[in-house]
């Protein structure tokens, strides 16, 4: 009996894909601004009459490569299991799935075309609220790691402080291996878990929380 045979995408979708990703090399090469639509054609390899016709302009193609992104970061957080016998070994697990997405050099790109998107005053409602409405999705999105972090700590005000906390940390690390190749160490890592531990123990003891494996 043969196997069946994968079922192939279509041309449109072959192209669509060549398309996002010379948008990221492009971004990530010769940054935001740098990145014309003609640039982009060229490295996908098409026309931009090509472009326009899956993605009508500019902005809206850079939109879809951040919901490439965040379609990516969603279901990276949907199949994340957090485990560990202490509250550091926990945190260190939601570290190392925040660090797949924030610690990439794709971030770099994401943080780019998001800043400009936002601030940028042509930058269309429809595009304003679709960006409003995946931060909300995203928040959704990550919460199940610290509540299986956190337990009864994964208070709002404790999982913003942690997640906030790990993402800067992150896309710090980021940043500084690429301006000034300073590589990142176990041992920073470390003590960042180690602060937010204490912090999260502190305030589960005011409100009389209970920390799993404590």
């Amino acid at each position: 009996m043969t196997a069946m045979a994968r079922p192939r995408r279509s041309d449109g979708a072959v192209t669509r894909r060549r398309v996002l990703d010379a948008a990221v090399s492009t971004v990530l090469e010769l940054g935001y601004y740098r990145a014309s639509s003609n640039e982009i054609a060229r490295r996908a390899g098409v026309t931009w009459g090509t472009i326009q016709h899956q993605f009508r302009t500019r902005q809206a193609l850079l939109l879809e490569v951040l919901n490439d992104r965040w379609d990516e970061f969603q279901a990276a957080m949907a199949r994340a299991t957090i485990r560990g016998a202490t509250l550091e070994e926990r945190l260190t697990a939601v570290l190392d799935v925040l660090a797949e997405h924030y610690g990439s050099p794709l971030h770099l790109v994401q943080l780019q075309i998001l800043l400009d998107l936002g601030q940028d005053p042509d930058t269309s409602d429809e595009v304003r609220q679709r960006i409003h409405e995946h931060g909300a999705r995203l928040v959704r999105a990550w919460q199940p790691l610290f509540d299986q972090a956190l337990g009864e700590a994964a208070l709002p005000t404790l999982v913003r402080y942690t997640f906030l906390t790990m993402r800067g940390f992150l896309a710090g690390e980021l940043i500084s291996s690429r301006v000034a190749h300073v590589p990142a160490t176990a041992e920073l890592r470390r003590l960042l878990v180690t602060g937010i531990a204490s912090t999260i123990r502190a305030e589960a003891a005011t409100r009389q929380l209970p920390i799993e494996g404590d």
